[in-house]
């Protein structure tokens, strides 16, 4: 089985992978569908390299339309 790397859709339209210390992070096959149907975005936003901050924390970061899961091959 195959991990999953979260997709992050923003409000105007960009994607990106979700960044984590530095690298694309990636979810266990059994946490992806959790974490996608649990997240909130409006408590967060997207910097432009993929990281994920707290909302209203960097004056650069952007909304958050929607996240998803795409198989990490």
């Amino acid at each position: 089985m195959h991990r999953w790397r979260i997709v992050i859709t923003t409000i105007n339209g960009a994607q990106v992978r979700w960044r984590k210390s530095g690298a694309v992070h990636t979810l266990s096959p059994e946490l992806g569908q959790m974490w996608v149907q649990n997240f909130k975005p409006a408590l967060f936003q997207v910097m432009p390299d993929g990281h994920i901050v707290p909302a209203h924390s960097d004056p650069k970061a952007i909304d958050i339309a929607g996240v998803a899961l795409e198989p990490d091959t």
